[in-house]
């Protein structure tokens, strides 16, 4: 690996590279993430937050109770009991890894509804290959299953900590435009919800919808506005064999070769490193189930971590950013990349060892990973990275899709961006860059409106909300270009305010997903603020205060939005002229 020993030249280098091999272990002593719930007394006065353990506003979320189903009967009394006081309800998941603020029911004394206990396997059908789960299996549940009775999923999100209920309400996805595409929602045949309903239904309704309900194309993405998910039935594949190979090009025609590069290999997808100009080729292809090879994918990035390393990294990138160092971010996203690529990811031939490419095996050991989720308790030795009971990974998501037919233009504006400063995305490619995945149209009415690609984005975020990022400017002038010039779409499950901003607009069917809003739920009871401004039914979601353009909560329209204490002000965007960005003066970060 070449690149490591010319980048011995700081200590961050030697942490980040310590932290790189702790990856690339897979270490058996892990601590499972904590509850999203904690209650001061029994399931009472309780306090819920995601994964992350932060909303992009950084609000606290409280409830005053939280109920725990274990059946679809459990279920409807809860929600019976809670629509007949009008009390306020919100579905939460076991693991919480929705970044926006979805699980917060308005006030103090809301509901929450825990997923965690429904989580079987119903039924499996082999003849006609479909699988019924509740809505608090896991992904990993849901393949594991299927891939017993020789059956798969074809196309999934590549974390396998999402259950059933939370992908589907945020529309999750994986990486393909062919076949119906990579929405997990689109393989849904049958749901099953339980809504609040009249005195004389019993306060609580179980829709019953099939493929022949348009209802169905309104609840297969929800965002938890119609009710709770009880059960799901998905239409899956006979198990497949699969052959991934990466590989490493100039990104000088990324832009051309990202239109066509999808339709050529089904599992396709690009890591892209901008200030590198690199771009990493996922390509992934079915093969003959009979063509040797046992191939595992544990995604390096989700694996487990020692503690005090992750604490020692996010110290030094603290550094880093406090003393504008875009140069030691710069050396050392060259190693954090390069050794993820010389370890192909953390794709292995065997299930131990990684020997060369092509990688082959079944499609249930390819297609997600997580590993970090696996191991019992170990006092937090270890964690996954961004674990918040830890100094750990401490970040922004911003993901978005923008269609082909425009997606050449986007990515040739963010070379021009590079291109000004090349280390001004050199902190992305800290978090392996942007992961590039290709979506398809859906019949969904909150689902994707034409085929796309799907730009994921992670980047440092300060523990200070008024703490600017280095290159702030360049990260807000990307974020506004791909919403308000290329009319992008967010990933409903992360991404910050700003993206949701008078989103609904771009849903051709997001009137008719409203109509549906209010047949199942009258009173708005499974509804917030938050839900309400984003779809459209309030003022918007952005937040004008000082400081609200740090943490994407509106744009700046005056310094104080900004941090000019600091020398950030509200500025005109570089290369988009609409985009109004907090740029540091006198500086070039």
């Amino acid at each position: 690996m070449p690149a490591i020993p010319m980048l011995f030249s700081n200590k961050f280098s030697v942490l980040l590279l310590w932290k790189c091999l702790c990856l690339l272990v897979v270490l058996v002593g892990c601590n499972p993430p904590g509850e999203p719930v904690k209650c001061s007394t029994k399931d009472s006065n309780c306090t819920v937050t995601n994964s992350y353990g932060m909303f992009p506003d950084r609000a606290i979320c409280r409830a005053g109770n939280v109920a725990y189903p274990t059946s679809e009967q459990e279920l409807v009394s809860i929600v019976s009991a809670a629509t007949k006081s009008k009390r306020k309800m919100k579905v939460v998941t076991h693991f919480s890894h929705s970044i926006p603020k979805l699980v917060c029911p308005d006030g103090q004394d809301g509901l929450l509804v825990s997923t965690k206990n429904l989580n079987r396997v119903l039924k499996t059908n082999t003849e006609a290959m479909t699988m019924t789960v509740e809505s608090g299996v896991t992904l990993r549940q849901l393949i594991t299953e299927a891939a017993k009775a020789g059956l798969a999923l074809p196309y999934a999100p590549y974390w396998w900590g999402l259950t059933i209920g939370g992908l589907l309400g945020t529309g999750a996805h994986g990486s393909s435009l062919w076949g119906k595409g990579s929405s997990v929602h689109d393989y849904v045949v049958e749901m099953r919800i339980v809504s609040p309903a009249k005195a004389e239904d019993g306060y609580a309704k179980v829709w019953v919808l099939n493929e022949r309900d348009k209802d169905l194309d309104a609840a297969k993405v929800s965002l938890g506005v119609l009710g709770v998910i009880s059960q799901v039935t998905f239409k899956l594949q006979p198990l497949f064999k699969r052959s991934i190979t990466y590989v490493r090009k100039d990104d000088t025609d990324l832009g051309d070769e990202a239109v066509t590069f999808g339709k050529l290999h089904e599992f396709a997808d690009i890591f892209w490193y901008p200030s590198q100009r690199k771009a990493i080729y996922r390509i992934d292809d079915r093969v003959p189930i009979n063509v040797s090879g046992n191939g595992v994918y544990n995604f390096t990035p989700f694996r487990s971590t020692l503690s005090l390393v992750l604490a020692l990294v996010r110290s030094s990138e603290e550094t880093q950013e406090s003393s504008g160092d875009a140069e030691g971010k710069c050396l050392n996203a060259k190693l954090m990349t390069s050794t993820l690529q010389s370890s192909a990811y953390g794709l292995t031939n065997n299930g131990a060892i990684f020997t060369g490419y092509p990688v082959i095996g079944f499609h249930d050991r390819l297609q997600s990973s997580g590993t970090c989720l696996d191991s019992l308790e170990d006092s937090l030795i270890t964690a996954c990275p961004w674990d918040p009971r830890i100094k750990g990974e401490f970040f922004h998501q911003t993901t978005f899709s923008i269609g082909l037919s425009v997606v050449k233009s986007f990515i040739q504006d963010v070379q021009k961006l590079v291109s000004m400063d090349p280390k001004s995305l050199c902190g992305l490619e800290l978090y392996n860059g942007i992961l590039m995945r290709y979506v398809k149209a859906s019949t969904a009415y909150l689902g994707k409106q034409e085929d796309a690609i799907d730009f994921d984005i992670t980047y440092y975020r300060s523990k200070d909300p008024m703490a600017p990022r280095l290159y702030q400017d360049v990260l807000e002038e990307i974020e506004q270009m791909a919403l308000f010039k290329y009319k992008a779409l967010p990933h409903w499950g992360k991404n910050r305010n700003l993206l949701f901003d008078g989103v609904m607009k771009r849903y051709k069917n997001g009137g008719e997903f409203l109509k549906v809003k209010n047949k199942y739920d009258p009173w708005g009871l499974f509804s917030s603020e938050w839900t309400d401004q984003v779809l459209g039914l309030r003022n918007g979601v952005t937040i004008l205060k000082e400081g609200c353009a740090l943490e994407g909560l509106c744009v700046c329209s005056q310094d104080v939005h900004c941090a000019p204490s600091k020398g950030y002000l509200c500025k005109f965007g570089k290369i988009f002229s609409d985009a109004r960005v907090c740029a540091r003066v006198n500086t070039k970060t």
